[in-house]
């Protein structure tokens, strides 16, 4: 391997650096993070579209992409997933919504995701209806999960160069990833609760990036009724989250955050 190369199959690889510190070069070893384009492929080509992302967990990222742009609805609607032998190009064959796949033909759009990512131009009213009301957490359960979740970001400690999310209950964690992008990371972890089968409309994701409206977008896709940034908040994010019904908490970290919307599911001690 040259000084500059990564293996795109591995999650991490190695650079020759010199590194300047105390006025003085150091040559070293710096481990780095990996960046590959996978092609999706939705059944016989009746999508096609290419993804910036770190290359393993496909399966959840393109499942949980299609979750969050309102093509896929339920678990019973992905017949297969396959993965090329070089990891390059994901199928995902099944029954999806072909107006949301048109949409996200015309009106694919460059967002604000770190790497690239986007949203449709508009909702689709009939995938992105209004999140449900029971979830309820205590505020000091809330900064818990927050410590947990910073504690599970693996590759994140080694390399600095990823973004985590993560869906969890009210008590606990429960699905993790970690990607270049934090809307990658979101969409592994919808993706591996979609494909799981497990109810995501008593869960909160937590996310180490900033809330911006392509990621609330994609919670009100999957029902999460609780969405938690380590960031900041855009004032899109927030105008959705209250046309949805979505608690949106920003700058959870060091003991504290900020509630923005939907206040009443987050319990004082």
């Amino acid at each position: 391997m040259t000084d500059r190369e990564v293996d795109a199959a591995q999650p991490t690889g190695h650079c020759a650096i010199r590194q300047y510190a105390n006025g003085q070069f150091t040559a070293m070893d710096d481990q780095v993070v990996a960046e590959a384009r996978v092609e999706l492929l939705v059944n016989d080509n009746e999508l096609r579209m290419a993804l910036l992302c770190l290359p393993r967990q496909l399966p959840e990222l393109a499942v949980g992409f299609l979750r969050g742009e309102g093509a896929l609805r339920s678990r019973g609607e992905v017949q297969r997933v396959e993965i090329d032998p070089a990891g390059r190009t994901v199928r995902v064959r099944g029954r999806f919504d072909p107006d949301a796949l048109d949409a996200i033909r015309r009106r694919w759009t460059w967002g604000t995701g770190c790497g690239g990512g986007g949203t449709s131009a508009q909702l689709n009213p009939e995938a992105y209806q209004s999140v449900a009301l029971g979830l309820e957490v205590g505020a000091e359960a809330l900064l818990g999960l927050v410590r947990g979740f910073l504690g599970a970001m693996d590759l994140w400690k080694s390399t600095g160069g990823v973004h985590a999310c993560a869906l969890a209950s009210a008590a606990e964690l429960l699905i993790v990833a970690e990607d270049i992008g934090r809307h990658n990371a979101f969409d592994k972890v919808i993706g591996r609760a979609v494909l799981d089968g497990l109810d995501t409309s008593d869960k909160l994701i937590l996310t180490t990036g900033r809330l911006s409206a392509e990621m609330v977008s994609k919670a009100i896709a999957a029902r999460v009724p609780i969405v938690v940034g380590r960031g900041a908040v855009t004032a899109l994010a927030i105008d959705l989250a209250r046309k949805f019904g979505l608690t949106l908490v920003g700058f959870a970290r060091a003991g504290r955050f900020n509630v923005y919307t939907g206040f009443q599911r987050i319990i004082s001690p």
